[in-house]
């Protein structure tokens, strides 16, 4: 079985609504196109609706804005099929149909079986236009090696592995006695307390973080490690976008945080998310000299 396959997602703006004659031609060739995909050498999976489409799934506000998602077992299939198929017709001709500055693409790994959310797609492309291309998310001109995420928790010994790696980095550059909040435990992690996710790159495990509820709407972000190998590869940054979607789906509406003084690197990370800096709370108060502490809404 491959390690991983490709999910794409494609945003675009139709120029006008789906009954009007305006795209009438394209609306009446998805039957057709869509038939092609779904009997083309690699394709897995596609989102639709009982229609066997996908033109009635609104996730925003425009009702002219569509998606289109689908799973492939590799790039190559997906290019296969956009490219070197009658499919490359209707492409050619989008600026007939779609609005020409609103097409928004993202492509990513996806675990075998897997299929993929839409609320996770729309945040690949949203990670893509913000920091460009990264193995969360790519472009066709731009392939990237597999990243894929586990949900886990600290009874595994490899993610006891990565925490006790993160701890002693921190370790080797703390100045004060109080500056090392190392607490988190499974229960705090799992259920509707918590989320814990590690990341694996080309089948390596490379890095982990996790949200805590410290209060009914809000968490706590921890434990968030990249092996030095991969770092500045976006992987820190993928691993927080993750840990947002986690929040939202336990039904939290903000995320705080707390690193050091002695961590620039991933103080950069959170700004460059848009955390925000607040005061010390709790236990960080007895650190607050070297405690760096940020917020933000989701």
């Amino acid at each position: 079985m491959a390690a991983a396959h490709i999910a794409q997602l494609n945003i675009g703006v139709m120029v006008a609504p789906t009954d009007d004659p305006a795209v009438a031609e394209f609306m009446d060739a998805l039957d057709e196109i869509n038939a092609l995909a779904d009997e083309s050498p690699g394709f897995v999976w596609r989102l639709q609706t009982d229609e066997g489409n996908a033109t009635d799934i609104q996730i925003f506000p425009n009702p002219l804005q569509l998606v289109n998602m689908s799973v492939w077992e590799t790039v190559d299939d997906l290019k296969t099929y956009v490219y070197r198929s009658p499919h490359v017709e209707y492409f050619r001709r989008r600026a007939e149909w779609f609005e020409r500055d609103d097409r928004r693409v993202a492509l990513w790994s996806i675990a075998p079986g897997t299929i993929p959310e839409l609320s996770d797609a729309v945040r690949r492309v949203e990670f893509l236009e913000r920091h460009g291309p990264s193995p969360y998310a790519f472009g066709f001109g731009t392939p990237q090696p597999p990243l894929l995420f586990e949900t886990t928790d600290l009874d595994d010994p490899d993610t006891v592995a990565l925490v006790e790696r993160l701890n002693a980095e921190l370790a080797s550059v703390a100045t004060e006695p109080n500056e090392l909040h190392f607490g988190l435990t499974s229960p705090e992690i799992t259920g509707d307390q918590g989320r814990m996710v590690r990341a694996r790159l080309d089948g390596e495990l490379v890095g982990c973080g996790g949200v805590r509820r410290i209060e009914s709407n809000v968490g706590e972000i921890k434990r968030m490690f990249v092996d030095p190998v991969v770092r500045g590869r976006k992987i820190g940054a993928a691993i927080l976008d993750q840990l947002e979607q986690a929040s939202i789906e336990l039904g939290l509406d903000r995320v705080q945080l707390e690193t050091g003084v002695h961590q620039p690197e991933a103080i950069a990370l959170y700004e460059r998310a848009g955390y925000d800096p607040i005061e010390p709370w709790g236990v960080y108060l007895e650190s607050a000299t070297t405690s760096r502490c940020f917020a933000k809404a989701l």
